[in-house]
Formats: C-alpha cells, sequence, structure tokens
C-alpha cells in the first residue's frame, strides 16, 4: 500500500502526544495528499470542516478508551487509526476532482490502480496507517504487517460498499490491512478484540 507519509512521519517527535492536536493532523492529512496525488490525474479538495468534525468525533472516543493501552499498546495504537478511519470516511472531508494540469506519464503500480477505485478511502486508510505506524516506531513497538490485499482494487471495491452501509466497519478493514484479524460483528468495541480478551475492562463513563 502506498504510504508516502511515513518516512516523514518517522522522523517526528512526540507523535504520539503530537497526533492528539487537531493542528497537526491538519498538516499532517494535507502533506499525506500533496504526496499520494502528487503522480495521478486526480486533484484532492479537503473540507476544513468536515476534518475537524472527524477530529474531535476521533479524540472523544479516544480519551473514553485510551485506559485500554494499558493493556495492550500496540493493539490500541491500531485500533486507534483504525477509528480515525471511521470518522474519516463518516464525515468526509476529502473530495478528488480531475487535474487541469499536465501530468507526466508514469507507469502504474498495483497499488496506484487500488488508488483509482475508490480515492477518498485509500487516502485516508494510507495517511491512518502512516500515522499508525510512526507512532508505534517511536514507542517501541513493531509496525503493522500490512497486507497485499490492500494493492488489489477488489478489495477498495468491497471496502467502499461495506462502510456505505456500516462506518464501522472500516475499522475491520484496517485491522484486515495492518495484518489482524478484525472483530466483524462489533469493530469499534475495542475490549472485544482479541488483544483485551479476559482483561475484564469496561468502558469509562
Amino acid at each position: 500500500m502506498l504510504t508516502p507519509l511515513k518516512p516523514e512521519l518517522s522522523e517526528a517527535t512526540d507523535l504520539s502526544h503530537e497526533a492528539r492536536r487537531f493542528r497537526t493532523i491538519l498538516k499532517s492529512f494535507e502533506r499525506n495528499l500533496e504526496l499520494l496525488f502528487r503522480d495521478t490525474r486526480l486533484a484532492p479538495e479537503v473540507d476544513h470542516a468536515a476534518l475537524a468534525v472527524a477530529f474531535a468525533n476521533w479524540r472523544q472516543r479516544f480519551d473514553a478508551q485510551k485506559h485500554l493501552a494499558t493493556v495492550d499498546r500496540r493493539d490500541f495504537t491500531i485500533y486507534s487509526a483504525g477509528l480515525m478511519l471511521k470518522e474519516l470516511i463518516a464525515a468526509g472531508p476529502l473530495k478528488t476532482i480531475p487535474r487541469t494540469d499536465t501530468v507526466p506519464a508514469v507507469v502504474q503500480s498495483h497499488a496506484q490502480h487500488a488508488l483509482a477505485r475508490w480515492p477518498e478511502g485509500y487516502a485516508y486508510t494510507s495517511f491512518c496507517l502512516s500515522v499508525a505506524a510512526a507512532v508505534l516506531r517511536e514507542i517501541g513497538e513493531d509496525e503493522p504487517d500490512t497486507e497485499r490485499a490492500a494493492d488489489d482494487p477488489a478489495f477498495w471495491a468491497s471496502f467502499k460498499e461495506n462502510v456505505a452501509e456500516n462506518p464501522a466497519a472500516a475499522i475491520a478493514f484496517f485491522d484486515l490491512v495492518c495484518g489482524k484479524e478484525p472483530n466483524w460483528e462489533a469493530p469499534d468495541v475495542p475490549w472485544l478484540r482479541r488483544a483485551f480478551a479476559g482483561a475484564q475492562l469496561l468502558p469509562r463513563a
């Protein structure tokens, strides 16, 4: 999967805390779009108000559930990134339009074909995966083992269809991208994830 922002984020300091600030998210989100669509025939347009809504909804859920990080910080980081993906898809801050300037001809990779299948969803996932990988590297954990399925255009067609019915399914699809087994029944309930099984932790009021 294309994650052009990951090298830049890996050089950031205190990203695990900076990622909780909207200013950091806005800057990183737009930089990822710049890199991701640079050699394509699509131009990204961002609705900053919708992006702010997505971040606010994510931050509320994150703060209510962050105690689960004490059980398995790696899995909670991946879950939190998947939760951000869900909120981005629900708020829809990105729109892609055909570019009017000239784009150099490039050889299309499988990943670029997947990007073309659902540009917005692919861009959201690329961003969330880049942030998750950089945070995990910062805290000394292994980065997600990205599955090859993420380079299959059919995967993105299924992803798009499922989240149209239930945005929470984005968390399950993100787990698939990260090489983890999803909880399809209740993907947005973190304490039902396998990593937290037996922890007997309930959400805080």
